[in-house]
């Protein structure tokens, strides 16, 4: 009588535990989604503020057109010249 007792309460466990499982799992996925919406929202509010800094330079300075070319250029120090010179 206690063989069979012991062996539904070894399988109600594993029930129980599998169970667990795979609401952790679910959990865990939530999680992951949410992050990753989390990421694309501070992404895409990164891209707006950087585009509105740009604007308010361009803005100040009258420098318009070629902001992408300043960023190939070589950065002072590094050439042959100390800095303030190059």
């Amino acid at each position: 009588m206690a063989v069979p007792l012991m062996a539904g309460l070894m399988i109600a466990q594993g029930v129980m535990g599998l169970g667990s499982q795979v609401m952790g799992m679910v959990q865990q996925k939530k999680m992951a989604e949410e992050s990753k919406k989390m990421q694309e929202k501070m992404n895409a509010d990164m891209a707006k503020s950087q585009s509105a800094i740009t604007a308010q330079f361009t803005a100040s300075t009258g420098l318009g057109g070629n902001l992408q070319g300043a960023t190939g250029q070589q950065q002072p120090g590094q050439g042959g010249f100390p800095p303030g010179m190059g």
